[in-house]
């Protein structure tokens, strides 16, 4: 069977049951009707990032009181539910237009999903798709009711609007409503500079090209191991051990395809919400706070994963003083200059590991899997997150595809991974 029929064929087991647009319950005052965009989000991707959980003891019947928290939550997350004024401008009108809210139902099962290595079209069923109205809706909710008796709530959001922090926040504020609590309510800081930022692509042009995205994880036993091997004074993070191993393998895969090393910069987004909010309640900062820290490696010797390491800290080191966003905003400008001022390969790291991923509860309990879907995002994308029993880390990482089967066979990745 061709990729195509498999597309075809898992599209015929997917049925869309219902589509509607869910408003505010309040109306957004007037004085918040203008969301300006932070430097910051005017840098990001102009992508949907889709976030999926997956539940087994879902009760039918929920549907309503989904919705109904929905629009309470957005009252608090109104630039969720506006639009953006137009193309390139960086304000969003808080018009309380509302999200698009999908049902659907799939003759899968929960372990389809949750036991795949790789993130293909199967998955790819799950995400919302689909538009009502000729705006586009910043956020998109697509609730996948499954032949076992789970669901695969899938919500995908604007990075322009919101990082993986924010989303976080979001997605545990619905499910706090719809248990009937009263989360805090976030702060969305509304930039004074509306400058017109040509938009980076940090990951290049290569739509002609073909990916390839899989799953892997590592337990925290082995990481422990491999951080053994590195200088003993650096005493990496998992998160850090984990991110230069994955790019030096990465890095070896292309320089084994091309037949020569491939130079080669490495970021990894930075939450900048402490230094600047630290007085301020950093929990409850909404939108875009972040940076990212670069590693430039040498085309001329073999990536030593504790100089990738030690890099990666002096970078962020370096980073100046910040007291508000729009100086965030300046230093990621800055940073992104910096990663794209030649022709080396980029590879693009983010971290959601200790993010409250694993505690949203809509009433059905913790979700059985959470993964993220990096696909939109374009080659050399690798998304760090919490393994369910927090005893490890999961990487979703994406790759050329014939560069990924290189890597998915490195000895390294095989010695310090764990099959799915």
């Amino acid at each position: 069977m061709t990729t195509l029929q498999r597309f075809l064929k898992s599209r015929q087991l997917h049925t869309l049951i219902s589509q509607e647009i869910i408003k505010p319950s309040l109306p957004t005052p007037s004085h918040l009707k203008t969301h300006n965009l932070s430097l910051v989000d005017q840098l990001v991707p102009n992508v949907n990032i889709p976030y999926i959980f997956f539940y087994k003891n879902y009760r039918h019947g929920d549907i309503n009181i989904l919705k109904k928290s929905l629009s309470q939550t957005l009252t608090s997350y109104y630039p969720f539910a506006g639009r953006f004024l137009a193309t390139h401008v960086p304000q969003i009108d808080c018009n309380d237009q509302g999200v698009e809210f999908l049902e659907a139902s799939s003759d899968s099962r929960l372990g389809d999903f949750i036991r795949r290595k790789e993130l293909d079209e199967t998955i790819d069923r799950l995400i919302p798709h689909s538009a009502l109205g000729n705006n586009p809706k910043l956020v998109k909710v697509q609730l996948n009711h499954l032949s076992c008796g789970g669901v695969a709530m899938v919500v995908s959001i604007s990075h322009k609007v919101a990082d993986g922090y924010t989303v976080g926040k979001f997605i545990n504020h619905w499910a706090t409503v719809t248990r009937g609590g009263s989360p805090k309510n976030p702060t969305f800081i509304s930039s004074k500079c509306n400058t017109k930022v040509s938009e980076f692509d940090l990951n290049g042009t290569q739509n002609l090209v073909k990916y390839a995205v899989r799953r892997f994880v590592f337990p925290n036993s082995k990481l422990n191991e491999l951080k053994n091997k590195v200088n003993v004074s650096l005493n990496p993070t998992r998160v850090e051990i984990l991110s230069s191993l994955i790019y030096k393998c990465a890095v070896g895969a292309a320089t084994t395809l091309l037949g020569s090393i491939q130079p080669s910069n490495m970021y990894h987004a930075v939450n900048m919400r402490k230094k600047i909010m630290e007085k301020n309640r950093p929990e409850i900062g909404a939108g875009n706070i972040c940076t990212i820290a670069v590693a430039k490696t040498t085309d001329s010797s073999e990536i030593k994963l504790d100089e990738v390491i030690h890099k990666l800290r002096k970078d962020i080191m370096d980073i100046k003083e910040v007291r508000d966003v729009e100086e965030v905003g300046e230093v990621f400008l800055d940073k992104v200059s910096t990663v794209g001022d030649d022709k080396r390969r980029i590879y693009g790291f983010s971290s959601v590991c200790q993010f409250p991923f694993y505690e949203v509860d809509f009433g059905w309990g913790k979700p059985e899997q959470f993964m993220l879907q990096n696909g939109v995002l374009g080659a050399n994308v690798i998304h760090l997150m919490d393994t369910p029993s927090g005893e490890g880390i999961e990487a979703i990482v994406q790759l050329e595809a014939e560069e990924m089967s290189i890597f998915q066979n490195d000895k390294e990745i095989l010695a310090y991974s764990q099959d799915i």
